[in-house]
């Protein structure tokens, strides 16, 4: 009775969800892309495939982050697997519109809506071999048809916390979403208790591919001269990924707080128009966006506001401290790994519960989490005043970066042995 009480809930809620974005499509930007973007999304999908006669691996994303965690193990599929065409789907317009021209695979494409037909019409045209869904993002519909078609579909980078839905007793539609898996990687050993406890039992933790990834970039990173050459010999603050209530955070310390060798860098989730000139008219000091400067005016400022989306892991590189955004909300954290490899003394907020490589940055003395503004003052005076205090956060969390790399290889290794048919 509880499975068919949340199947049916599942399927309201979920159509509640398209048809209001949808509703406000014309009033929201994000809305409209995610709308847009799926119009006539088969009859686009059949025309990119047309011809190509290659057996398919399928991975779906949510969005950016989770795009970032498949790669690694794409690019060893690929190595060891090149004669399938390799596609991804993306929930998200903020990760298909950043990668849907990406090399890493041959087709990337919007999912469709989650629905009986479309699970059937998606799969019928992909006819994968093997499929990976990435983290989370699990849609009823296409899970389900792929394991009555018996695809092997595996679960990388889970990461599950005991406050979500699957774990608590009335919740058996949900649980039953993770049965459609044919095996679970998980991130850390509390994942994998958690799936036991409901009787999950194809699981193994492997770690976060994430890592692997940002090592991997680190070694790529290329330089940008208008960056390095705002920073000079000044110690440099990157503010990244940012909502307005880090903006603000960081607005009343600066008028409480004046640090003459002090340069600043805001890279935010969001570059509307509307939401750049807010950070604009935020500061009393002197912002320029980075559209707008070059080698002669840049020196003159002491913001930087980046207006364009895909440059901030580059910038990193040249950080001494990184306040990342999204942590003082649920679920909202945004990428702390590529900060700490490059060492950056990193900071964020208090909502950690969904992020166990925070908490453990957290414990490992690898990062600093702050609830309120007082805490905040309190440790970014002590991370730009005291140098050894602000290098031994940005070691120790490089060492968090290099003891947790190798996750995409352990997860390759099982795939492999246990089809070894791919060719």
């Amino acid at each position: 009775m509880l499975n068919y009480i949340g199947y049916f809930l599942y399927v309201i809620s979920t159509n509640s969800y398209f048809l209001l974005l949808q509703i406000i499509a014309p009033f929201n930007q994000r809305a409209k892309q995610f709308v847009n973007g799926r119009k006539n999304i088969f009859s686009h999908i059949s025309q990119s495939l047309k011809g190509d006669t290659r057996q398919s691996i399928w991975f779906h994303v949510a969005s950016l982050g989770e795009f970032e965690q498949a790669r690694p193990v794409i690019e060893k599929l690929r190595i060891n697997f090149p004669n399938y065409k390799y596609i991804i789907t993306i929930f998200s317009p903020s990760g298909y519109e950043i990668r849907k021209n990406d090399s890493i695979a041959d087709f990337i494409f919007y999912l469709p809506n989650d629905s009986k037909k479309n699970a059937k019409k998606l799969i019928d045209l992909f006819k994968p071999e093997l499929v990976f869904w990435v983290k989370y993002d699990f849609w009823f519909f296409y899970l389900n048809e792929l394991k009555k078609q018996n695809i092997p579909t595996f679960l990388i980078a889970a990461s599950f916390h005991s406050k979500q839905v699957y774990f608590k007793k009335y919740a058996v539609f949900y649980q039953n979403i993770l049965t459609n898996f044919t095996y679970i990687f998980t991130q850390n050993e509390s994942s994998k208790t958690l799936l036991e406890s409901i009787d999950i039992l194809n699981v193994q933790t492997t770690g976060d591919t994430r890592f692997d990834r940002v090592y991997n970039a680190f070694q790529l990173i290329e330089n940008i001269d208008l960056i390095n050459q705002f920073k000079g010999e000044n110690l440099l603050l990157v503010l990244g990924s940012s909502y307005e209530f880090e903006v603000q955070l960081l607005a009343n310390y600066l008028a409480k707080f004046k640090n003459e060798n002090l340069k600043i860098i805001i890279a935010p989730h969001f570059v509307f128009e509307n939401q750049l000139a807010a950070i604009e008219s935020t500061f009393s000091e002197k912002i320029i966006r980075f559209s707008k400067t070059n080698e002669t005016l840049i020196t003159n400022f002491d913001l930087l506001l980046i207006d364009n989306i895909g440059m901030l892991n580059k910038i990193y590189k040249y950080a001494d401290i990184s306040f990342i955004g999204g942590g003082f909300k649920p679920k909202g954290l945004h990428n702390i790994l590529e900060a700490a490899t490059f060492g950056n003394a990193i900071i964020f907020g208090n909502e950690l519960d969904y992020f166990p490589e925070a908490i453990e940055f957290v414990k490992n003395a690898a990062a600093i989490s702050v609830k309120n503004q007082s805490e905040f003052d309190l440790y970014m005076n002590s991370l730009i005043t005291n140098n050894n205090l602000r290098q031994k956060f940005g070691n120790n969390a490089q060492q968090q970066i290099l003891k947790n790399t190798g996750a995409s290889e352990k997860i390759f290794e099982i795939i492999s042995k246990a089809y070894i048919h791919l060719n």
